[in-house]
């Protein structure tokens, strides 16, 4: 099988399934970011050492174009800021075979910026049990 590498056209959706929210049309880059942090290694007295935990977190980020309408992301994410919310993230359906899902906490995102212009803001929020799982684009 060929290897999918354009992100896009993809879908990212964040809600339950009776509520979910599309944001798919007013993303113009999203991302999983992840994050390892290692504590360092405690040094005994007798000479040995014992290695540190490493953790690891997740981030959904992106830029949205504003919408000023009440129907805008903006205003849902206001409305829904603290929540913790399951999300769908598809980077590709038309030919990609990888779906990640997991939850996020929502945060309100900036209004705003340059007059007379089509301003995108960014949005980050703090992800949790994020997993990769199997898609079936549509027609295959």
């Amino acid at each position: 099988m060929a290897k999918v590498r354009t992100l896009g056209p993809g879908s990212l959706k964040i809600g339950d399934t009776d509520s979910e929210h599309d944001f798919s049309a007013d993303v113009t880059n999203t991302a999983l970011e992840p994050s390892t942090d290692t504590e360092d290694p405690d040094n005994f007295l007798d000479g040995h050492s014992e290695g540190g935990s490493q953790t690891e977190s997740w981030t959904l980020t992106g830029s949205v174009k504003e919408d000023f309408s009440m129907d805008g992301l903006q205003v849902w994410c206001n409305q829904h800021s603290g929540e913790e919310l399951p999300f769908t993230f598809i980077p590709n359906k038309l030919s990609g075979t990888v779906q990640w899902k997991g939850k996020v906490t929502i945060a309100s995102i900036q209004i705003g910026g340059d007059v007379k212009s089509k301003n995108a803001n960014d949005f980050s929020f703090a992800a949790t049990d994020v997993k990769p799982s199997a898609y079936t684009p549509a027609g295959m």
